[in-house]
């Protein structure tokens, strides 16, 4: 198989901290690292535009925050992401069916969650990511207009 390429943000540890914090280890489920923990802007296949990836320069950094939990088809547990990312998400190259969100666990039932919020943070970069065989390598990095 080969490598997947994303675009991503990555929430500060203090925010990584705050979500752990408030996750029930003990249900049975697939838990994503913590160090894998992030915002998918866009997923790319095999091919990234470059010039569009580093264009993203040009976009405004986006002030965010964690809040409550939702889950995908499929048993993928998610935190949802506020903020303006829309405008990122579509310079990024995802269409408009695109859905802020944090990818937690894999393997959930309708368990009750707790209420949740996160602390508020300005997301300064965007990384291109590629995704082989569970690994996680950033491609290139780039700085978002604050």
């Amino acid at each position: 198989m080969k490598p997947r390429l994303f675009t991503a943000l990555f929430p500060p540890e203090e925010v990584v901290r705050e979500l752990d914090a408030v996750l029930d280890r003990s249900m049975r489920l697939r838990w994503v690292k913590r160090e894998k923990w992030h915002v998918t802007l866009c997923f790319h296949g095999e091919r990234a535009d470059l010039r569009r990836f580093h264009a993203l320069k040009e976009q405004p950094a986006p002030t965010l925050k964690l809040h409550g939990f939702g889950s995908f088809k499929g048993g993928i547990l998610w935190a949802g992401v506020e903020g303006r990312l829309n405008d990122l998400a579509q310079a990024a190259g995802s269409d408009e069916n695109w859905q802020a969100h944090l990818t937690i666990a894999r393997g959930y039932r309708k368990q009750p969650m707790p209420d949740f919020t996160s602390a508020t943070w300005t997301a300064t970069e965007a990384v291109l990511m590629s995704s082989h065989e569970g690994a996680y390598v950033p491609i290139a990095r780039v700085g978002l207009r604050t």
